[in-house]
């Protein structure tokens, strides 16, 4: 079998990535916060909405360590995508936010769960009535988004988030780790550079007739 030259094997492996890629977008982490004009706290995310203030949008490459404001209402949105390689499986979410007036937790526009309680973790993950949790099942490849709404009196403190695949480790809400939910199956890369292998190699056979 005849050795494909090494540039142009790398060309392939890179053509192959990049295909690979273009259905998912890179994970994007949103976190705003407006002042609380309006003491709105039974549905979080029309309370949100609710605020006649000013709204600050950061998007840190990590959510955990962030410190929130005071006398805010806050909104976190991560944007994701999750690639065959991952579809089926299960994604389990721990957020820390500090919120007094409590707060509520989405899937694709789905509530995952909500605690109206005042919540303040003290950096222990153990205290699971102090965080917003939830989980999805049958995860489909795609694009995704998480959202989680709730607001804070005094006192602020810092926050932090994690997620959990199939069961498995939990990670930093960050956007590397949720990058590597992108991935495709394996198989396919290698179908798809066999495939530009084919091409190349018919169109260097049509160059020497």
């Amino acid at each position: 079998m005849t050795q494909l030259p090494f540039k142009l094997r790398s060309t392939m492996l890179g053509l192959a990535l990049a295909t690979a890629s273009i259905a998912a977008q890179a994970a994007l982490i949103t976190y705003e916060v407006r002042g609380i004009s309006n003491a709105s706290f039974g549905d979080y995310r029309a309370g949100w909405s609710a605020q006649g203030s000013s709204i600050a949008s950061t998007t840190p490459g990590n959510f955990s360590g962030l410190v929130g404001a005071n006398n805010s209402y806050d909104h976190l949105r991560v944007d994701f995508s999750v690639g065959s390689a991952f579809a089926g499986g299960a994604l389990a979410f721990q957020l820390a936010p500090d919120a007094a007036y409590g707060g509520a937790l989405y899937f694709d526009g789905v509530l995952l769960g909500a605690n109206a309680t005042d919540l303040w973790w003290g950096g222990n993950w153990n205290a699971l009535s102090e965080l917003l949790v939830g989980s999805v099942t049958n995860l489909s490849a795609g694009n995704h988004t998480l959202d989680a709404y709730w607001a804070e009196g005094c006192c602020n403190g810092g926050q932090a988030g994690r997620f959990s695949v199939n069961g498995g480790a939990w990670q930093n809400l960050s956007v590397a780790n949720l990058d590597r939910l992108a991935v495709p199956e394996p198989g396919s890369l290698a179908l798809f550079g066999l495939g530009i292998a084919g091409l190349m190699a018919g169109r260097r056979a049509r160059r020497q007739a």
